[in-house]
């Protein structure tokens, strides 16, 4: 009998090794999504009719009218740069918006607290660069006092350029004349660009035992040139007795 039947029980237990090695294993993606389907959502549940109900009682809560809008407070001032918001509206203040200040020049003393004619101003850059406690403090002398730099030693150079570029010519008559100490010379602003000054109009340099200045009258830059001490003062006439 059993030697009739092993044939086919051995086909039985083929199959069903065959059908054991097709199930899936223990951890692999077929418990996973029965986990998946038998996960806890109560929480979540309970979050969506908690969200329902609050809409609906937001709902029949009292609105303020228009007109009371009115009477609130100003909200705080934003904390943000400028240029954080984008939009319609803030471009269109943009190009509403006039020049930033910051575009500008940098803002320089007044000129007009500068004396009218270079020869006093001279004068008075002479008394500056001496130092010491000045006889007369106004407000032309505090001007070309913020002027007077001494000469930098790469600037030496383009100084001599430059006066040696223009050309000898009298001063006109409305700024009056200069004392025989000091000679001058007619250039133009955009030749004494290799100087590298911020502003030219009253400039004075310090060059060792010499003095230099720059007078400005729209295209036309008069160089003032001379000695730093001035001349020597004249003695005293001798007394002669009777």
């Amino acid at each position: 009998m059993v030697r009739r039947w092993a044939p086919a029980l051995l086909a039985a237990l083929i199959c069903q090794l065959l059908l054991l090695m097709a199930l899936p294993q223990p951890g692999s993606d077929g418990r996973r999504a029965r986990r998946a389907v038998l996960e806890e959502d109560t929480a979540t549940l309970l979050r969506w009719s908690r969200t329902a109900s609050g809409l609906g009682t937001t709902s029949s809560l009292a609105t303020i009218p228009l007109q009371g809008l009115a009477g609130l407070p100003p909200p705080p001032p934003s904390s943000l740069p400028a240029g954080a918001f984008t939009g319609d509206s803030q471009s269109e203040q943009g190009r509403r918006r006039p020049v930033a200040a910051a575009s500008r020049p940098p803002a320089t003393s007044n000129p007009g607290n500068l004396p009218r004619q270079p020869s006093e101003a001279f004068r008075l850059a002479r008394q500056v660069a001496m130092g010491g406690r000045p006889r007369e403090a106004g407000s032309a002398l505090v001007a070309l006092q913020r002027r007077q730099w001494w000469l930098l030693p790469g600037q030496e150079r383009a100084l001599l350029a430059l006066w040696d570029g223009g050309k000898e010519q009298e001063l006109p008559a409305s700024l009056g004349t200069l004392p025989e100490d000091i000679s001058l010379r007619l250039s133009s602003p955009s030749a004494a660009a290799p100087l590298a000054l911020a502003e030219l109009h009253g400039r004075s340099l310090i060059d060792g035992d010499r003095l230099w200045l720059f007078w400005q009258q729209g295209e036309s830059l008069w160089l003032l040139r001379g000695a730093l001490l001035g001349p020597p003062t004249p003695p005293p006439p001798a007394l002669t007795g009777s």
